[in-house]
């Protein structure tokens, strides 16, 4: 009746089983000395000392043969036990929850390539199973009218959330809070100033002006600072020369300490390195997802800017005109919810957003007939994420997930 649960789920579901009744039939003393019987088994084995295995075998079982018949007596009492608890499954359809689960990780694994172990996929797979059944929630929520965006696993779905994390690596400056307010300014700090009584455009996509550069994937390195800044760099050097070129993420990662960011395990915005040196193209100094010595040289320098302005923290319109006027801005967002992990397509209003942890690209803005105003953001996790690695974010609902709180762009000196 349950041939088709694999042997391993059989016996952890029994391991529970016996290991339960084991507490409940033991004193917390007997369980200890049980313990220090297995550990002794367990160190003479490994080191190959069968007499002496043999003999402290005995000797357990002269000094803790009542422990050790109460536990015989309970794994005889346990084939029934088992086999009664199959069946409660198998009626309330667990069984065939846990088949599908089986199916459906079995064909995940297979599409993106992952292989693992016994002992790390039964952790992968638990967590896959945690993250499909919010993409299922959220997906219901978004039938039911509640939230405006769908989500799918994508190759994040198993990733515990200290790898996760490692996708999110904008560090903020040390006099700013968690929310991108500042406690002091610089002085030779720029704010941008606009006309809030200007028309701007109803809608504009950098991408169909040619100025933004295919999506690509940070990978395992808290390098989404980097990528942002190039991205808002390539943007302003076509708008400049007439021509897109792809800049090296890398050359941010490896040559920015000094300026107070971290390689790999995160930074800040990098245009006064880009204003002072200039950044190299990517063909020169490709990205290798891990840090490594600078590598930079003033004759591979490609892209520098003039100047560079911050947004007033919080002003959505001002983010606005900055984008419709001068091109794509980088923004330090919110980007730990699962609903923004696994984001597909819609407009994200997410209602969990934390602290600001994720740099991308705000290329266009518009609105849409049914979900309102939205950012077009440009996101480096690979175009397999969201909508061809694109997320379409809410606006003007409140700053949401604090995307105009840390704003800047490249500009052309006054």
């Amino acid at each position: 009746m349950h041939d088709f649960i694999e042997n391993h789920q059989k016996n952890e579901i029994i391991s529970l089983i016996v290991s339960t009744k084991i507490n409940n039939i033991l004193r917390p003393n007997q369980i200890q000395q049980l313990e220090e019987v297995i550990e002794k088994f367990d160190k003479d084995y490994k080191q190959g000392n069968m007499s002496r295995l043999s003999s402290d075998f005995k000797s357990a079982l002269e000094e803790y043969g009542d422990v050790l018949s109460k536990i015989c007596r309970t794994f005889n009492r346990e084939s029934t036990i088992v086999q009664d608890f199959l069946k409660k499954m198998e009626d309330n359809g667990e069984l065939q929850a846990m088949e599908k689960l089986e199916t459906e990780w079995k064909e995940y694994k297979t599409a993106l390539g992952k292989e693992y172990d016994q002992s790390e996929n039964n952790l992968r797979m638990a967590i896959f199973e945690s993250n499909e059944l919010v993409t299922e929630r959220i997906n219901r929520e978004y039938e039911e009218g509640l939230v405006s965006y769908t989500t799918a696993l994508n190759d994040l779905a198993d990733l515990t959330n200290k790898e996760f994390m490692m996708r999110n690596g904008l560090r903020l400056p040390n006099d700013t809070d968690s929310y991108g307010r500042r406690k002091t300014r610089q002085a030779n700090e720029r704010f941008y100033h606009y006309n809030p009584n200007q028309k701007l455009p109803r809608s504009i996509d950098w991408r169909k002006k040619g100025a933004v550069t295919p999506i690509k994937n940070q990978d395992q390195c808290g390098s989404c600072y980097a990528f942002a800044a190039v991205g808002a760099l390539e943007s302003y050097s076509k708008q400049k020369t007439g021509k897109l070129v792809d800049l090296s993420p890398q050359n941010v990662v490896d040559c920015t300490r000094q300026y107070g960011n971290f390689g790999c395990h995160g930074g800040f915005m990098v245009f006064q390195y880009a204003k002072e040196n200039g950044i190299a193209l990517e063909s020169r100094y490709p990205y290798v997802a891990h840090e490594q010595n600078c590598k930079w040289q003033r004759a591979i320098a490609s892209v520098k800017t003039e100047n560079f302005a911050e947004i007033e923290p919080g002003d959505e319109l001002a983010l606005k005109h900055a984008v419709a006027k001068h091109g794509p801005v980088v923004v330090g967002i919110s980007g730990s919810s699962r609903g923004f992990r696994f984001y597909k397509s819609g407009v994200f209003d997410g209602k969990r957003c934390g602290e600001i942890n994720h740099a991308v690209l705000v290329v266009g803005y518009g609105r849409h007939r049914i979900h309102g105003d939205y950012w077009i953001v440009k996101n480096s996790w690979g175009p397999d994420w969201g909508k061809g690695g694109y997320i379409y974010m809410a606006r003007n609902k409140g700053n949401m997930c604090h995307i105009a709180s840390m704003a800047s762009l490249p500009l052309d000196k006054n």
